[in-house]
């Protein structure tokens, strides 16, 4: 090392004559270790969060979706074989959406009924979310065994309600409802709404209490059939390898089925919740900055010590500057001995907020699930997290040794021996 390194060095052991200015540089060292520690493991948390919401509402919504301006999607096979073809993508299901009155007894809801098929992805999505089902359908059936035209068919189509809307009404699977669709028909009585009975073939839960409690499930060819569409769909929902290249992949999608069909647009599942997605980000951004001053608070701590230091030291600036030492020199002893402190401050704060992130990663903080849409505190840790709050804390730590160091490189020697 150079001498300026191993005066710096030098000037940060214990002596006992500077036992206050040791102390000052532990609680520096501590505050400034605690600052980072928290800002880590509020960020995993945040980071947690972020990835379960869009891991559960990306599950019962698609990557990227596939609509007609107006109107229904009739052709709709030739359209999905076009954009199965696009890289990135997955899968492709059709769907459709209808608003209905969902009635229990002597109450009654409105809901969405979303027909999916089982055997696409949305019904393998459903599968996995599922709390309980019929005893008497197989794995591989979500809605049961209805088959209008069988002899042995199940007597009524099945219907899978989530569990907020279970409990709410107190009904569970086997259970009668009937559903009542806005559209009229004509009848003696003059116009009437369409109805249809169905049978709760099972309950989901996907930690979103707001769709537990509106969206319901039904067979494809089911719901086609009640709100008369014949064999066309609402829209196509994409499914892709990476989620979060859906703003990069909706474009070739677009520009594989504008050729052949007009009238569709693409629609990334970033646009479709868009202002979610905003909010989530202004509010990890709002967390860092005011976070970031608690690191801020111990480098004015850091700034202190050096002061208190520079103080203590006057005699050797004196004795340094008088055997050649220049400014730069003398303030880089000051620096180095700040970012020191900086640099084992941060390191044990990122060390702390990992063992931190870690514990409760693997023991868990239990939630109230009706308020949020896990059961335990999320922790999601990412080296970028990381790296911008190490660098972040070093900038700051070295702001903070700016003064100290002017102070030291500006003490006059002649003045500082003139009683000595």
């Amino acid at each position: 090392m150079s001498f300026v390194q191993k005066v710096a060095v030098r000037y940060l052991r214990t002596r006992r004559s500077e036992a206050f200015i040791s102390i000052l540089t532990l609680i520096s060292t501590i505050a400034l270790a605690i600052g980072v520690s928290v800002l880590i493991v509020v960020m995993s948390i945040m980071n947690g969060f972020e990835y379960e919401l869009k891991n559960k509402l990306l599950g019962a919504n698609a990557h990227i979706t596939v609509r007609p301006v107006t109107g229904i999607l009739s052709r709709w096979q030739e359209i999905r074989n076009a954009v199965a073809e696009v890289p990135g993508v997955q899968s492709v299901a059709p769907f459709t959406y209808h608003q209905a009155l969902l009635q229990l007894d002597k109450r009654s809801s409105g809901v969405l009924i979303r027909g999916i098929q089982e055997s696409d992805s949305s019904g393998a999505e459903l599968r996995s979310k599922l709390l309980s089902r019929s005893h008497g359908t197989e794995k591989t059936k979500l809605f049961g065994h209805y088959d209008e035209h069988a002899e042995n068919a199940q007597a009524l189509p099945g219907l899978i309600i989530g569990r907020e809307l279970a409990e709410s009404y107190g009904v569970g699977v086997g259970d009668t409802v009937t559903v009542l669709s806005p559209q009229v028909q004509s009848s003696p009585f003059g116009l009437m709404p369409r109805f249809r009975r169905f049978q709760i073939t099972g309950i989901y839960a996907s930690g979103l209490v707001e769709y537990e409690s509106t969206l319901v499930y039904a067979d494809l060819t089911v719901v086609q059939r009640f709100f008369r569409m014949g064999s066309a769909i609402q829209g196509l929902e994409v499914r892709l390898f990476d989620l979060d290249s859906a703003p990069e992949i909706a474009p070739l999608i677009s520009q594989a089925i504008s050729g052949q069909y007009s009238g569709l647009y693409v629609q990334p599942w970033t646009e479709t919740h868009k202002n979610l997605w905003e909010a989530l980000r202004l509010e990890r951004a709002a967390y860092f900055t005011v976070l970031l001053l608690l690191v801020v608070m111990a480098s004015f701590s850091i700034v202190s010590t050096l002061v208190m230091l520079v103080l203590e030291k006057r005699k050797d600036i004196a004795v340094l500057r008088t055997l050649g030492a220049t400014h730069r020199e003398v303030g880089a002893i000051f620096r180095i001995s700040g970012m020191t402190i900086g640099l084992i401050g941060t390191s044990g704060g990122l060390i702390l907020g990992y063992l931190l992130s870690k514990g409760l990663e693997r023991f868990g903080f239990p939630l109230p699930e009706k308020i949020f849409p896990v059961a335990t505190l999320p922790i999601r840790m990412n080296m970028e997290a990381f790296i911008i709050t190490g660098i972040s804390a070093l900038i700051i730590c070295y702001l903070a040794t700016l003064y100290p160091v002017w102070r030291a490189s500006h003490l006059k020697p002649n003045e500082l021996l003139r009683y000595e």
